[in-house]
């Protein structure tokens, strides 16, 4: 079954159980896709990111009661609409139709309502402006790699910060740069630096090397080991804007994937970089996609 049919049952399920709690690991599981592949994919295929769409829906449905239904209370609007507190839903309402919800109650501006219900763009949007060719995507098997690494779960704007951690715990326990390969886990890519962002940002070691670390790893509640597991991967480089390397991505997961008829493996997307991660105006590095 098409990456296309898979996601429309996660649509379907998503507007059945609207007010209850949506975990990744269960839309991941009705999609039939590693649930660490999920908001790639949904990205992907839709040109929306999923938490964005899924305020939305939640939002365009406590609009309905706001308007149509005076009577029941904000606090139970919010409950009604998904939402795990009212401070919660006060912000995201505000944030998704551009007024709070006492203000929308009041005195709804439908027209900024109906302007902010963007309906979800072609599924094919942007997926002919790359060939395979472009994207040079080939084959790479690799072997088995561990990998030191900070988890970053938080706005997108503070990701320095994880990269100052790591590197500051780097030079206290003497891991030369020099003899060392710099990678990312890419769970999502945020839309702003305000959003969300998960990223694991490591550097490989040596199983010397994580000896030596036992003690200040299980001392650590922010540092931890990973796996680059061997097998075959689907590889694409990239030098170039932020914009670009997006584009290539969504080719990979949407169209490519497709193209190939390969299934994707609980590995996360990879970036090996060899740029300094937090430069804004152009990225170099290799993306890694693990396939079987």
């Amino acid at each position: 079954m098409a990456l296309e049919q898979q996601f429309e049952r996660v649509l379907q399920f998503i507007d059945e159980h609207l007010s209850e709690n949506l975990p990744r690991e269960v839309l991941a599981d009705k999609a039939g896709v590693p649930v660490n592949h999920f908001d790639l994919i949904f990205y992907s295929l839709y040109h929306t990111h999923f938490d964005e769409y899924l305020a939305l829906l939640r939002n365009i449905e406590a609009a309905q009661i706001l308007s149509f239904d005076k009577s029941v209370p904000i606090e139970q609007v919010a409950k009604t609409a998904g939402y795990t507190s009212t401070t919660a839903f006060i912000d995201a309402f505000t944030f998704s139709i551009g007024q709070s919800p006492a203000s929308f109650r009041q005195a709804p501006d439908w027209a900024q309502f109906f302007a902010k219900q963007q309906p979800l763009k072609t599924l094919s949007e942007g997926h002919e402006q790359l060939e395979c060719l472009d994207a040079n995507i080939h084959l790479e098997t690799l072997e088995e790699l561990k990998i030191l690494m900070i988890e970053h779960r938080g706005p997108a704007l503070y990701v320095s910060q994880s990269i100052q951690a790591l590197l500051a715990f780097r030079t206290a326990h003497c891991l030369p740069l020099s003899q060392q390969r710099t990678f990312n886990f890419i769970y999502s890519l945020p839309p702003d630096n305000n959003a969300n962002f998960s990223i694991d940002i490591g550097v490989s070691v040596s199983e010397g090397q994580l000896n030596a670390l036992n003690v200040p790893l299980s001392d650590s509640s922010c540092f931890k080991t990973k796996t680059l597991s061997k097998g075959r991967y689907a590889v694409l480089y990239h030098k170039g804007s932020e914009a670009e390397l997006t584009c290539k991505i969504k080719y990979l997961y949407s169209t490519w994937l497709k193209k190939m008829k390969y299934q994707l493996r609980e590995q996360p997307l990879i970036f090996e970089r060899f740029d300094s991660a937090n430069e804004a105006e152009s990225v170099d590095l290799k993306v890694y996609l693990a396939i079987t």
